[in-house]
């Protein structure tokens, strides 16, 4: 991930329209599937009891729909063109090609002016739908923004309104109340496009004046949903039996006096102090050795057993690109501190093969490829070497998508030599290949699936000591179902190496829909044979990347997300256990694989001894003195 801080969710300017209405987007309806449910409301605004769908909408958009939107500003920075559809209600669709980053979102779009006039306090509703060819975002997703405004000076706006898709197409409803009167043809329609280079379809776009007739509140909202959610669900009783067979073993204890022989009665107790699964976060090194936050300092420990340093072994920041404050030193302490509370950390990242990605003075090595490659290995070996020893894992290579200009120049072998370069200089750390978009953005295949298909056979074919697979995990509005990461888990499975999530989060404001997912997808990759853990990107908004963590509000109010983490991970996959030994002197019970207390205790003796629960079984012997 990048060091940069994004806005999500924009505050919808809306004459009189509630909060509850800033849910805009649904899931993409796959041909013959049926539609989403329509949320109505109810408002004492209107005129009369009419409801949607008995009255009738004046369209405000001409009848050439989407093709009566032109280019507005900044052309030069989009191409556009018109591309057939099939399985959805209209034929056409408008495509966006964004070729040139903007600084603002209005430098470029597309318009198109009202034919109708609107009076102020009118109740509309534009639908229309949104999809992304191609996106360099880690969710996958493109974005736009649907806005109804003045078509001049002071530009007043009825609406703004954010939107995001991935590969699937996507209905929007976005209701809204005029802020003051139009004449036909003073107020446009606008979708925004000043972005960073992106591929966009929209189509299917109406937009309807409801008058007085109806509130806002009576006009459909699209719930955010994905495939699977439902508790009857039939994947949730699979995944239930793949954790308890993947996850879960005997634990067995015998207790024995200090003669050998079996105590029976005996009163053992069992209690889970710490998971083989990876439950993790990243952590920036600051806030727990610099300006330590106490209550984010304390939750580390007890609610995970792995961390990745957020920023602090990134080449980029050690340059002193990003200002003084990262240094080798502090990342070291960062690593002690979490080593000091039982928690490995996994170094991030060794190479990010993009120009925006490296340290500024690596250009003027752009026409000098031996000198490019000689300072990227010395990189390598000075990194990794000087933390020999304290990581547990290693991203070498991160996102080689659309990071790619260090192979342009250097060739596709140099990846492989990363590789060897990073074992050499530290044999114990496991080493990960790392990208984004590939959980998020919805099932199927898509060129980023393919691409990290073939860059991780080409490593291995050219015997690259890639020891585990890195899928980053950033979700938006674009959920995918739980079944299609299973499917996507198995292509990436095939490879017989481990899967780790490194960077999940999702991005959104609808807590409650972003809190069923968390479970959801905690759930569903915990039931995979190839994943061996999970780590978020950050955990409280305080310090997340995009002020949008799956845990803690800046207040440390519990998000429904974290409340659901909690479940899983402190309670539901959990062992705990209490029982009295038989005849024999032997508990048993079953058991979630990690580190465990047992304690056994009879006629006034006690013993506690620690155990490893492990695949492989084997019974604890607990002898009493």
């Amino acid at each position: 991930m990048t060091k940069r801080m994004t806005v999500y969710g924009m505050v919808l300017a809306t004459l009189g329209l509630c909060s509850s209405l800033l849910i805009a987007s649904c899931v993409g309806q796959k041909p013959g599937a049926k539609a989403p449910e329509e949320q109505l409301g109810g408002s004492d605004m209107k005129e009369g009891n009419a409801k949607y769908g008995e009255v009738p909408g004046t369209p405000v958009l001409g009848a050439a729909g989407i093709k009566d939107f032109k280019v507005d500003n900044d052309a030069k920075k989009v191409a556009i063109s018109f591309v057939p559809v099939e399985g959805q209600p209209f034929k056409e669709a408008m495509r966006v090609e964004i070729k040139q980053s903007s600084g603002n979102p209005w430098d470029v779009q597309v318009h198109a002016y009202t034919t109708k006039p609107v009076e102020r306090g009118d109740v509309l509703l534009a639908t229309f739908y949104f999809r992304t060819e191609w996106a360099p975002q880690e969710s996958g997703e493109g974005q736009t923004e649907f806005v109804f405004e003045l078509g001049k000076d002071p530009w007043t706006k009825s609406t703004s309104y954010p939107v995001r898709a991935s590969r699937e197409w996507k209905k929007i409803h976005v209701p809204f109340a005029a802020a003051e009167s139009y004449e036909a043809g003073k107020a446009h329609m606008i979708f925004r496009l000043g972005y960073q280079p992106e591929i966009i379809d929209i189509g299917g776009v109406t937009v309807e004046n409801f008058g007085k007739k109806l509130a806002v509140a009576d006009l459909p909202v699209t719930r955010i949903t994905y495939a699977g959610m439902e508790a009857d669900a039939p994947w949730r009783k699979a995944a239930a039996e793949r954790i308890e067979k993947l996850r879960k073993g005997e634990l067995s204890v015998v207790v024995n006096d200090k003669a050998g022989k079996p105590v029976a009665g005996a009163k053992v107790e069992v209690e889970m102090k710490k998971h083989a699964f990876g439950f993790g976060t990243c952590v920036p090194a600051d806030l727990i050795v610099g300006a330590t936050n106490e209550k984010f300092a304390a939750l580390i420990p007890e609610l995970f057993n792995v961390a990745t340093l957020e920023n602090d072994l990134k080449w980029v920041p050690l340059m002193g690109d990003w200002g003084s404050s990262f240094t080798l030193e502090r990342a070291k302490r960062g690593v002690a501190w979490l080593k000091e509370r039982g928690i490995p950390t996994r170094g991030h990242v060794l190479v990010w093969p993009g120009w925006k990605n490296l340290p500024k003075y690596l250009k003027a090595f752009e026409s000098q490829p031996q000198k490019l490659q000689a300072e990227v290995r010395d990189h390598i070996r000075k990194l990794a070497g000087e933390m020999k020893g304290t990581l547990a894992q290693w991203d070498v290579m991160n996102e080689p998508f659309d990071n790619h200009d260090l192979m342009d120049i250097l060739g596709e072998d140099v990846m492989v030599e990363w590789f060897k370069e990073a074992r050499a200089a530290d044999p114990a750390a496991q080493l990960f290949i790392n990208d984004y978009a590939i959980l998020s953005g919805g099932g199927g295949t898509t060129p980023h699936r393919d691409h990290y298909d073939k860059t991780i056979q080409l490593l291995l074919d050219k015997g690259a000591p890639v020891d585990a697979i890195g899928l980053q995990g950033h979700f938006g509005t674009s959920l995918t179902s739980p079944e299609d990461m299973l499917k996507i888990l198995d292509r990436y499975g095939r490879f017989g190496k481990p899967i780790w999530i490194t960077e999940y989060d999702v991005v959104m404001d609808d807590l409650e829909t972003a809190g069923a997912f968390t479970r959801d997808f905690y759930t569903t990759l915990f039931s995979h044979p190839a994943v061996q853990g999970i780590v978020m990107w950050g955990f409280w908004d305080g310090s997340h990347w995009k002020n949008n963590a799956a845990l803690y509000k800046g207040d440390w109010t519990l998000k429904p997300g974290g409340q659901a983490y909690r479940d899983l991970v402190l309670r539901e996959w959990k062992t705990n256990a209490t029982g009295t030994t038989d005849a024999q002197g032997r508990f048993s019970t079953r058991g979630f694989f990690g580190d465990y207390e047992i304690k056994a205790s009879s006629a006034g003796n006690a013993m506690t001894v620690k155990h490893r629960l492990e695949a492989r079984g084997g019974a604890v012997t607990v002898t009493l003195k």
